[in-house]
């Protein structure tokens, strides 16, 4: 029995090995979100909101990433390297070692199909129409070798290295997708490269991701993550005073002392790269007379709406644009100016005689929306308007294309640095002013667009981006622009978690620790 203990003991201790790595993995934090909804679905394609964003970004990864503390820097992501062959013409290096969720290896033939037919470009694949007005400039996407993949645009497009950086450009699982018996049920077990990954769901409920050890950034902090649908504020901040939760989502200004006020917590986040704005839309019998959209414009004080909802957070922009826009930022566009003489001015010569206005908004969808729409109602009033405010239950009674629908709430989202990625994406030929929503066109505008679409001019894409601001701000409005967007969030001060300028969470391992 002597000569046998021994070897026994050394299997003892082999089979122990793992099961105290299983222990020391375990030891990290299950971390707990308290959010005001979830998404339904988790291919990161599938839905252009800020729920969606805060938890897909953490299930997948773009070939080129972004470094949002240095102006929205590229740098490498699951791509290590890419060169420009020529105006259409972009290849990358692929990064060696990335592993899917599944175990799979990263190959060009993953990143082939997630730009292929079955699921994106093929006049009937499930997401064509969510990533025609972001990568509809694609004609073909090929593998040059086993680690090169080349992409090719119908003409020359100054943005495509842009384009792949944000969504819908997130690389998926090809193995995973085919296998998966229709779109629903890929898309609730969604397979991607990124630090975590799904577990499980419920509608309106939860999310549950778990950790994805092999993360080729590094092994995740957390061993899972928590997003827990709280939709009401107060109880968010409950559930982080409890310990329910450690981070709560979109805490509104006037709340944030209430979470400092507890020794242990703390708000953090400000601006991120989103514009509040109000759309008019011109097939109204009033608003087709381009004077009464510029005189609502006018009468709006925003900086008073800054100042008293806001608590000077956030600020007035330089109309819908953006600092990271750089070399396209024109920073000496004066921010939209408050005027109500010229409101009155222009009401009385177009002939508007106190004809009821519908203004449609969400009850606090946005934060502070129903104070701010309510505010709105009086400066407007003041002038003359009668702009009949009326709540709406959900985005698709907002919408509704109805002969009295005229005002409407609204944030514009940079889906990638570049006018292009702004104003033009969302009040383009292509976009859902024109297109789905069909609220607004302006034929020089679209032709404006065009250039600064597809030219590789600095100069020329500028001149013709101060056009259009000319057009949409002062000429012809689509809208106005009220304020920068901000998301605030309340967290313990021993979650060592910092925001970054977009609707997306980031608890990669460099961004998430705990104390």
């Amino acid at each position: 029995m002597r000569t046998g203990i021994r070897p026994a003991l050394a299997l003892l201790v082999a089979l122990a090995l793992p099961a105290a790595a299983a222990a020391e993995a375990d030891q990290r934090p299950a971390l707990k979100i308290g959010v005001q909804g979830n998404p339904a679905l988790f291919d990161p394609a599938h839905a252009f909101s800020n729920v969606a964003w805060r938890v897909n970004h953490n299930i997948f990864d773009t070939l080129i990433a972004i470094d949002f503390d240095a102006g929205f820097a590229l740098v490498p992501g699951l791509a290590t390297q890419w060169r420009r062959v020529d105006g259409r013409t972009l290849e990358l290096t692929l990064r060696e070692g990335v592993r899917f969720h599944n175990g799979d290896p990263l190959t060009v033939e993953d990143v082939v199909f997630t730009f292929g037919p079955e699921r994106m470009s093929a006049e009937n694949a499930p997401l064509r129409g969510q990533t025609r007005p972001f990568l509809g400039v694609l004609e073909k996407v090929e593998a040059v070798d086993a680690r090169t993949v080349r992409f090719v645009t119908s003409g020359p497009d100054a943005l495509l290295e842009q384009r792949l950086a944000m969504f819908p450009a997130q690389i998926v699982n090809r193995r995973a997708y085919l296998a998966a018996t229709d779109f629903q049920a890929w898309g609730r077990t969604a397979v991607g490269t990124g630090p975590f990954k799904v577990a499980d769901s419920r509608d309106n409920d939860y999310v549950q991701l778990v950790a994805h050890d092999a993360y080729w950034r590094g092994r995740p902090t957390a061993r899972s993550v928590r997003f827990e649908v709280a939709p009401e504020v107060a109880g968010r901040i409950t559930g982080l005073r409890t310990g329910r939760f450690h981070i709560v989502t979109d805490i509104p200004p006037d709340q944030l002392a209430e979470v400092a006020s507890s020794p242990d917590l703390e708000p953090v986040g400000g601006p991120i790269a989103n514009n509040r704005v109000l759309v008019f839309d011109q097939n109204h019998p009033v608003l087709r007379d381009r004077r009464v959209r510029q005189a609502i414009a006018l009468a709006v004080d925003r900086q008073l709406i800054v100042d008293t909802l806001w608590g000077g957070k956030v600020e007035v922009p330089r109309g819908n644009q953006l600092p990271a826009f750089g070399a396209l930022y024109i920073a000496d566009w004066p921010k939209p100016a408050y005027d109500p003489e010229r409101a009155r001015a222009l009401l009385k010569e177009a002939g508007y005689r106190g004809e009821p206005i519908e203004f449609r908004s969400l009850a606090n969808y946005y934060a502070n929306e129903v104070a701010t729409a309510q505010v709105l109602v009086e400066m407007w009033k003041a002038v003359g308007l009668n702009v009949v405010l009326q709540m709406r239950e959900n985005w698709t009674q907002i919408l509704e294309p109805t002969p009295t629908r005229g005002i409407r709430n609204w944030s514009n989202t940079m889906a990638y640095p570049d006018p292009v990625g702004l104003a033009w994406r969302l009040y383009g030929a292509r976009g859902p002013i024109q297109g789905a929503y069909k609220e607004w066109t302006n034929a020089e505008f679209n032709s404006l667009g065009l250039v600064l679409e597809t030219s590789v001019d600095t100069a020329e894409r500028k001149s013709a981006w101060r056009r259009m601001l000319e057009i949409v701000e002062r000429e012809d409005p689509p809208g106005t622009v009220l304020h920068q967007f901000a998301i605030f969030y309340g967290k313990r001060k021993d979650v060592l978690w910092k925001p970054i300028p977009v609707e997306y969470m980031d608890l990669r391992p460099a961004n998430l620790a705990f104390r």
